[in-house]
């Protein structure tokens, strides 16, 4: 797998005709490093796999939320969830930790990964992803989104994450 590149992410949205504004900014590894803001739904980009099954899935989810994953993999139809290694990050998107991102899921062109996306995402608003690289975010409205999914011909599952109340 090569790596992704941003380069490749700006070349699909022109082919597409997907406008969308690009914000530079320090290089971000987490939701909570974020010291910007974007006009839109801040979110959080989690490549899973089922500990079993060997299923993943690219979750995406409002970036406030703490994710259930114990009850997210009940929900998935799933004994028990794992975050993707770095090496399975690579090989799938050719993407490095901190850089997750769905604008590469061009690479996955053998369709091994499903796409969940939280329900509570308001899908009015605009939404922000990494072009391949945590240095930068590009925002996008969520239906120009769901035309880019459309053109790598992805069909999203809509479920609502399930959130950690308290510790446990």
């Amino acid at each position: 797998m090569s790596k992704a590149t941003d380069t490749e992410v700006h070349q699909l949205l022109e082919q597409w005709q997907i406008p969308y504004e690009r914000v530079d900014h320090q290089a971000v590894f987490t939701v909570a490093e974020t010291d910007f803001s974007i006009d839109g739904s801040e979110v959080k980009n989690l490549l899973l796999k089922g500990k079993r099954s060997k299923n993943y899935y690219f979750v995406i989810c409002s970036g406030k939320k703490r994710l259930d994953i114990k009850a997210l993999a009940k929900m998935l139809d799933e004994r028990h969830l794992t975050f993707a290694s770095e090496a399975e990050l690579f090989n799938l998107l050719g993407l490095e930790k901190g850089s997750v991102t769905p604008f590469a899921l061009s690479h996955d062109t053998l369709h091994q990964i499903n796409l969940i996306i939280d329900q509570t995402i308001d899908q009015t608003k605009k939404i922000g992803f990494h072009p391949n690289v945590n240095t930068a975010t590009l925002v996008i409205t969520f239906s120009d989104f769901k035309r880019f999914l459309a053109n790598l011909m992805i069909e999203p599952k809509y479920l609502t994450i399930p959130e950690k109340l308290f510790e446990d």
